[in-house]
Order: structure tokens, then C-alpha cells, then sequence
């Protein structure tokens, strides 16, 4: 389980110190959280956004928005039917559908998921995770935490790839009852039905690897009382003190126009 989200790249961001960016990151969610106008959180996204496209490229600038579309559409749906106060835009009936209140909190609410998902995608896409651990690490992370932070960040990512893997695998297998199947038209079961051996397949997968996890984990000392070490490490505190103090002036300002606008 060796897959990883960091993609390979150069720029001012991928020569930052996991630690200031990781300090940067929490209190990008945090005001993406708080209490705030509307123009300050789109601000904020503009922002991440730039600096997504700056340092991935264009093309990935949307890759966050559709990573999560599905919870976006519920949302843009869903809330406002449910908070009606304010001035009526849209009624049917004497039921109201969309206000003024409504379409602001819905739109509030698509800039924090986008933003925060943004934001995470940009620090998980810029920086390798052993470096990420030993920032954790150096902020005081116990050593079992670091591990599964660890395991986390890549089982995930690789169960993905995996999935992709024995889908393609099993779409190769149907090729021949597709091209007769492909005149008919197939519902939501027939879908369910062609995904339920891909599950299957990754669950078995999943159950295999149990053993060479647990080699990993055993190898890696897991229980054992004695200090750790780490064959890496990141440079000294007074080595970054100028991105500290770049990170600690761009959250400033950020929290300053928050609190102000």
C-alpha cells in the first residue's frame, strides 16, 4: 500500500515546510467555518483556487468541486426548502421554495465545502506524507496516531486504485455481453448488479492484504517501548522562520478581513 496523493511538481508551494503550511491549512478551515460574509469566503476560495491552478496546473483547478458535486447538488437542492425566512423568491402554493435567506445560506454553504475541500486537496496534493507525519510529529502527535495517520493517507488512496483496477477488469470480462446488451436500456439494478461483484472483488482484496499490513506494522516496531527515530528528518524551527512568519502574516490578514467585513 505504497499509493499516495502527492503529485509531483514544483513552485512556491511544494518549497514550503509541511509545518507552516499545515498551521496555514487549519486556519484556512477554520474561517471557512466561522461566522463571516459571503464576499470574504468567496475571497478565501478565489484564493485557494489560484493557488491550486498555480501549482497543479489549470486543469486540476476543478478537481476539488467534482470530487464532491454529489454533496453540492444535494445542497443547492435541499437548503433552501428548509430555511425559508426572508423575502419569497419562488413559491408554489402557499409553500415556499426559495428566499433570499435560503439562497444565501445554500451558497454559503457550497463556498465552505468547496473551499475546505480545496484547501485539503492542495496541502495533501503538494506534500509527500512522510514529511506531513513528522510535521505532525513535531507538533506533538503521538507515535500510534502518526501510524495511522499514516496507514490512513494511504489505504484510502490505494482501495481507490484498486477499485479502478478490477473495474476495468471486469468491464474487459462483460465486453462481449455489453456490445449485444447495447441496444437495450438498463435501469439503476442493472447498474447495482454489475457494481456488486466489483465490491466483492475489492473486499477480497482488501481481506488479503491484511497480512502483509500486518508484516508492515511488525517491521515497523509497532509496541515497542523504547523511543522511535526516524530516518528523516525536517530542517530546525529557526530554519523556517521566515515561512512561519509569511504563514503567520497571510492568517492574520485573512482573519483581520473576516472579523472586519
Amino acid at each position: 500500500m505504497i499509493t499516495e496523493t502527492f503529485i509531483h511538481g514544483s513552485g512556491p508551494v511544494y518549497s514550503l515546510d509541511p509545518r507552516p503550511k499545515f498551521i496555514m491549512l487549519v486556519c484556512f478551515v477554520v474561517l471557512f467555518l466561522a461566522e463571516s460574509t459571503l464576499a470574504v469566503q468567496g475571497a478565501m476560495l478565489i484564493f485557494i483556487l489560484f493557488w491550486v491552478g498555480l501549482s497543479l496546473g489549470p486543469r486540476r483547478v476543478l478537481t476539488p468541486v467534482k470530487s464532491i458535486l454529489p454533496i453540492l447538488v444535494l445542497t443547492a437542492l435541499l437548503t433552501p426548502p428548509f430555511n425559508t425566512d426572508g423575502a419569497v423568491l419562488l413559491e408554489i402554493g402557499q409553500r415556499r421554495i426559495l428566499t433570499d435567506r435560503g439562497l444565501l445560506l445554500t451558497a454559503a454553504l457550497i463556498i465552505r465545502f468547496t473551499g475546505i475541500t480545496a484547501g485539503f486537496y492542495l496541502f495533501f496534493s503538494t506534500t509527500e506524507t512522510g514529511p506531513f507525519i513528522l510535521a505532525l510529529r513535531a507538533f506533538g502527535l503521538p507515535y500510534r496516531a502518526a501510524l495511522t495517520v499514516t496507514i490512513s493517507l494511504r489505504y484510502i488512496p490505494d482501495m481507490f486504485s484498486t477499485y479502478g483496477r478490477i473495474s476495468d477488469a471486469h468491464k474487459l470480462r462483460r465486453a462481449g455481453f455489453e456490445e449485444r446488451e447495447a441496444g437495450r436500456r438498463h435501469g439503476f439494478r442493472h447498474r447495482l448488479n454489475n457494481m456488486f461483484p466489483v465490491l466483492v472483488s475489492v473486499l477480497i482484496h482488501a481481506v488479503k492484504s491484511i497480512p502483509a499490513l500486518a508484516m508492515a506494522l511488525d517491521s515497523k516496531g509497532l509496541g515497542r517501548s523504547n523511543p522511535r527515530t526516524s530516518c528523516r528528518k525536517l530542517r530546525p524551527w529557526k530554519s523556517i522562520i521566515l515561512q512561519l512568519i509569511a504563514a503567520t502574516l497571510i492568517m492574520g490578514l485573512a482573519t483581520a478581513v473576516s472579523v472586519l467585513l
